[in-house]
C-alpha cells in the first residue's frame, strides 16, 4: 500500500483507521459513545470524530468531553504537545462533525480538538477565521471540482493550506448517513484519491468499509480509512478495530 508523505501538521498520528462515532448505533449495542471509542483506540484507531447530527450543541460538548476523558483513562493522550517523547504511544486525535462553536468552546477550555465540515457545513475560510490555523480541518469531498476548491483554500498570509485533508466516498452504499449517495466503489474512490494526492490534498475514505471490505482499498493512495458501523454495531469493537486495521494494512 503506497504510504502519502504526511504533512508535518498530520504526522504525529496514525491515520490507518479512523472512527466516526453514531450514537444511536453504540446505543443499540449496549454501550456509550465514549466506551466504544476507548475500546475502538485499544483495537487500533488513531483518529476519532464525535458525530451526531441530532444532538444539541451542549449535548456534543459534553459527549466530547466524556469521550476525550475514556481514552485519556487508556493512557492516551489527544495532543502531541502532551504525548511524552519517549513514550511508543501516539496521540488519538479528536474530531467534532460540523459543530464550529462547539469545537471553538472546547478549545477555549484547553481541549486539542479538531473539526470536519461537508460541502454544505460551515465554509472553510469561516470556519479558519473562527478557530484560526491551529486545529486540524477535514473536508468532505467527492470530486475533482471539489477537491480544486479544497487545495485552493489558503491563508491569505501566510499561504498554508486551510483544508487539511479531505473525506471521500461512500466507498460502498451505507444507512449511516441520511441521503448518502451511492457507493462509488474501491477502483474510483482510488482514482479520486490519486487525484485529491496530485493537487496536494491527503484523503481518507468512508463508506460501508468492513474487515471483508478493506482489503480493496491497501493499493489507494489513502492516508486511511473511515469506520462507522463496522466498530460501532460490533458485539466487540476493540477486537472490530483490530481486525478491520490488520486487515487494511495486511498485518
Amino acid at each position: 500500500m503506497p504510504t502519502p508523505v504526511l504533512p508535518a501538521r498530520l504526522a504525529p498520528y496514525d491515520w490507518s483507521l479512523y472512527l466516526v462515532t453514531d450514537t444511536a448505533q453504540c446505543a443499540a449495542a449496549g454501550r456509550t459513545v465514549p466506551q466504544t471509542a476507548a475500546e475502538a483506540v485499544a483495537g487500533g484507531v488513531g483518529i476519532v470524530q464525535i458525530r451526531d447530527k441530532h444532538a444539541s450543541d451542549a449535548e456534543v460538548a459534553a459527549l466530547t468531553r466524556e469521550t476525550i476523558a475514556a481514552i485519556e483513562a487508556t493512557g492516551r493522550s489527544i495532543s502531541p504537545d502532551a504525548t511524552p517523547a519517549a513514550s511508543s504511544a501516539r496521540p488519538v486525535a479528536v474530531f467534532v462533525d460540523d459543530r464550529l462553536e462547539v469545537v471553538k468552546s472546547l478549545r477555549a477550555e484547553g481541549l486539542d480538538v479538531h473539526v470536519h465540515v461537508g460541502q454544505t457545513d460551515e465554509p472553510v475560510e469561516d470556519v479558519r477565521a473562527v478557530l484560526g490555523p491551529d486545529p486540524l480541518v477535514g473536508l468532505s469531498a467527492g470530486s475533482p471540482a471539489e477537491f480544486s476548491v479544497a487545495g485552493s483554500l489558503r491563508d491569505e498570509t501566510t499561504g498554508a493550506a486551510l483544508v487539511d485533508l479531505v473525506g471521500i466516498g461512500p466507498v460502498h452504499d451505507t444507512t449511516t448517513k441520511q441521503g448518502a449517495p451511492a457507493g462509488i466503489g474501491p477502483e474510483r474512490t482510488a482514482a479520486l484519491a490519486s487525484i485529491a494526492a496530485e493537487m496536494g490534498l491527503p484523503a481518507v475514505a468512508i463508506g460501508g468499509i468492513t474487515a471483508d471490505r478493506a482489503p480493496a482499498l491497501r493499493d489507494a493512495p489513502l492516508l486511511g480509512i473511515c469506520v462507522v458501523s463496522a466498530i460501532c454495531t460490533a458485539e466487540d469493537p476493540r477486537a472490530a478495530a483490530n481486525a478491520i486495521r490488520s486487515s487494511y494494512l495486511a498485518a
